[in-house]
């Protein structure tokens, strides 16, 4: 096991920076008269994960470097804490003027590259966060996360860190899957040899019958999206219910309750019939992983245009199957599948027809009004379906906008020349005129 070394106590400044933000924000959040236990509960989720990677960081804890997909049941079943180089940055960039963002611009990386893997670059590099002991790479969904973990691995504080490549297979079939339950098996043998923890059955099966749950409640709470009028903003449950299946621990019961809680309110407001609109007139899929500027353009389209963005890539759980924990290889195939229809890993890795059908239903599931498509510039490979997607939304009868933006970087595409596209785009569709 790694001990508390000087290497390993990089970026425990930084997280102690946002331990004490999200605490002063929790604590004025508490002490106000009608506090929103929705955002209180979210906001003890991040606190309790942050506090635990610190003190991974400071008291020489198993502490493990990955990206989402990454099997995610594994790490808490196992005794190890993960976390993703970019969360916590991400988290904050609102908070602190995208700071980490306009320093991440003198990295040495090409401009072209996504902006998310600039963000991760960047602080690996200036050491804002901990030295893990271990590091979990994938080959998917993009050749930048390749360039990546190869930055990493040459960087002189996490050079000697111990890494273990995912590789996905490119198709869906049950072989593949078999295969890559294989990968998931052999990662484990990895840790075990790097980190001194060892696999846990019994806690692997308590790890995926909650995560199984609280996949099963945030599928409920798309099916009350599907309500016309949508019971919730754009984003909420896209944005709360991937943090705390993908980049919270997984299957933490607290997630759980979070994930209820939502679910109940939908659930009121549409045997209501209230929606969060008190007027909505579009409805939006936004194709595509959710931007880090959610409720500055929630809150625009809901005020301007009464839209809503009802459902998107990253909030699509329909597809997933609960895990059969009968056995460790019924576990593990179950993980290999989930963690290859993750958003994005699952519309990148294989064929255009995966990305024409999860739109093809989404459309008409969520009775949507009009496809968005950011086309993020880092997605380079979806891009290139653009033909396909329109030609779907035009076989579906549904206006496409697509633009070239960065879901991660708002001076991209700066706010105000969106809004004034998209308004073209509903003044142009009459859809504004609902």
């Amino acid at each position: 096991m790694t001990t508390a070394t000087e290497p390993m106590m990089r970026g425990v400044a930084r997280f102690h920076e946002y331990t004490d933000r999200v605490r002063g924000i929790l604590g004025m959040l508490e002490k106000s008269p009608n506090p929103n236990p929705i955002q209180l509960a979210m906001l003890r989720l991040l606190l309790a994960n942050e506090e635990r990677i610190l003190d991974c960081a400071e008291n020489g804890k198993p502490l493990a470097s990955i990206w989402y997909g990454n099997a995610p049941e594994i790490f808490p079943a196992m005794g190890i804490q993960p976390f993703c180089p970019f969360d916590d940055l991400k988290v904050h960039l609102e908070l602190t003027d995208y700071k980490d963002l306009k320093d991440a611009d003198k990295h040495p990386l090409p401009a072209d590259v996504c902006s998310l893997i600039r963000m991760a670059a960047h602080a690996v590099d200036e050491g804002l966060v901990p030295t893990p002991t271990v590091m979990v790479a994938m080959t998917t969904p993009c050749d930048a996360q390749l360039v990546l973990h190869e930055l990493w691995t040459n960087n002189s504080a996490w050079a000697k860190v111990p890494s273990f490549v995912l590789d996905p297979i490119y198709t869906s079939t049950p072989e593949d899957y078999k295969y890559f339950a294989g990968e998931i098996k052999r990662m484990i043998k990895f840790l075990e040899e790097h980190t001194g923890q060892k696999m846990d059955l019994d806690k692997l099966r308590d790890v995926v019958k909650e995560s199984n749950l609280q996949y099963e409640v945030w599928n409920e709470i798309n099916e009350c999206r599907r309500a016309v009028p949508c019971p919730h903003p754009s984003f909420l449950s896209s944005d709360l219910g991937w943090g705390i299946t993908e980049h919270f621990v997984s299957g933490d019961p607290e997630g759980t309750k979070l994930l209820q809680m939502i679910l109940a309110d939908a659930e009121q407001k549409v045997k209501e019939k209230k929606g969060f609109l008190p007027e909505e007139k579009i409805r939006i899929l936004w194709a595509d992983l959710i931007p880090t500027f959610t409720e500055q353009l929630g809150g625009w389209l809901a005020e301007e245009w009464g839209a809503v963005v009802v459902q998107d890539f990253q909030g699509f759980t329909s597809h997933f199957e609960p895990i059969d924990t009968a056995t460790e290889e019924s576990m593990l195939l179950g993980i290999a599948k989930r963690s290859m229809n993750s958003a994005m890993i699952r519309q990148g890795r294989g064929h255009v027809d995966v990305l024409i059908n999860d739109i093809t239903r989404l459309v008409k599931d969520f009775k949507i009004d009009c496809v968005f498509f950011p086309g993020h510039m880092g997605h380079k490979d979806q891009s290139a379906s653009v033909r396909f997607i329109r030609e779907t939304c035009r076989n579906l009868k549904v206006p496409l906008l697509a633009w070239t933006s960065s879901n991660f970087d708002p001076r991209y595409l700066p706010m105000d020349q969106l809004k004034k596209k998209i308004s073209e785009f509903f003044e142009a569709t009459e859809l504004g005129k609902r």
